[in-house]
């Protein structure tokens, strides 16, 4: 038996290593202002505990997330429970606990999609599809590849959110719900009839968080919908209400240039202006040769012309004028005279 040990424990540290034992790290920053109720619910069968905890202002919690594990984060607010049964203004999924066991129903919030060692590698995505509530910004421990990095959404949501998709709760806007969460309709939602690219366009929800979020999946045919994918080693660290962008590794980031004497720069820029004014005068100098000179020209030829009528009436005037009278006279005689 003694001699079987070591054979185990061989065993169990290629498994580990190999990834089949091996867990990630979700550790969950709260930088707003406020409380807030991070979820984690999972797909079966694996699954993470707790499924949702609170987590005050400036407040971390670190998650170990099994292997295999497939489900979402999201976070709620303005939660209480007043009632006997707990509740949230934003992201509740309607337990009636602070943890989210069995079903989930799908709210007008921030998530982001999860897949712990799934296939030997993990995944991760940012998700409006539904809604947003909260900035969020997902930082990977290591990267392998071009495909794994950090990213997420921060936007300004009384300018993002077009105005009938937006919630006010006591008074204050938290939530933007997406077409698609809000109308259900098959147009809004790209099923039925519009389950098609060419048929099911992107809405005004749709347009406004693709720009402000570009790696974020916001419909089911968004162009930069975006799959960020690392080793199955990778730790995560996801912050809600960044105030900034945070820097992942300093030694990724490329050194700034050496400051340099500006005074040549604002010399150049000097001349360049009088250059740039001297160009403008030359300019309207000549416009105003070419316009007086076309004003001459046109005074002259109206001038001649005057001329030649004046000219031609005088001409005329001097052609002599006979009366009705004077020419019956005239053909009278013509006609005598040949008899």
């Amino acid at each position: 038996m003694t001699e079987r040990l070591p054979l185990f424990f061989l065993l169990a540290s290629h498994l580990f290593v190999s990834g089949i034992l091996s867990t990630s790290i979700l550790n969950i920053e709260n930088k707003c202002n406020n409380t807030i109720w991070p979820v984690l619910f999972s797909w079966q069968p694996s699954q993470v505990s707790p499924s949702g905890f609170a987590l005050r202002s400036g407040e971390a919690r670190a998650i170990d997330a099994p292997s295999s594990w497939d489900g979402l984060i999201s976070a709620r607010t303005l939660c209480s429970n007043s009632t006997g049964k707990f509740t949230c203004i934003t992201g509740d999924c309607e337990s009636g606990k602070i943890e989210c066991p069995g079903k989930y129903s799908w709210a007008p919030v921030t998530y982001l999609y999860f897949k712990i060692n799934v296939g030997g590698t993990n995944s991760y995505k940012i998700s409006l599809e539904y809604g947003y509530n909260l900035p969020v910004w997902v930082s990977p421990s290591q990267s392998t590849s071009g495909t794994c990095m950090s990213s997420g959404c921060m936007v300004d949501l009384d300018k993002t959110c077009p105005d009938n998709l937006k919630k006010f709760s006591r008074g204050n806007l938290n939530t933007c719900s997406s077409a698609c969460q809000k109308s259900g309709s098959s147009e809004d939602c790209c099923t039925g009839s519009f389950k098609l690219k060419q048929t099911c366009k992107p809405s005004q929800y749709v347009q406004n968080f693709e720009r402000a979020c570009p790696s974020a999946y916001t419909y089911a045919f968004g162009d930069n919908n975006i799959i960020f994918t690392c080793s199955n080693t990778t730790n995560y660290v996801i912050t809600f209400c960044p105030s900034s962008i945070p820097n992942i590794t300093s030694s990724s980031m490329a050194p700034l240039p050496e400051p340099k004497d500006n005074s040549q720069r604002k010399i150049k820029a000097i001349l360049g202006g009088l250059l740039a004014a001297v160009v403008v005068l030359i300019i309207t100098v000549v416009i105003a040769v070419v316009v007086r000179a076309k004003n001459a020209r046109k005074k002259s030829v109206f001038s001649e012309e005057n001329s030649q009528m004046r000219r031609k009436k005088k001409s005329q005037s001097y052609i002599p004028m006979i009366s009705e009278s004077e020419l019956l006279l005239s053909i009278l005689f013509c006609h005598l005279k040949k008899q």
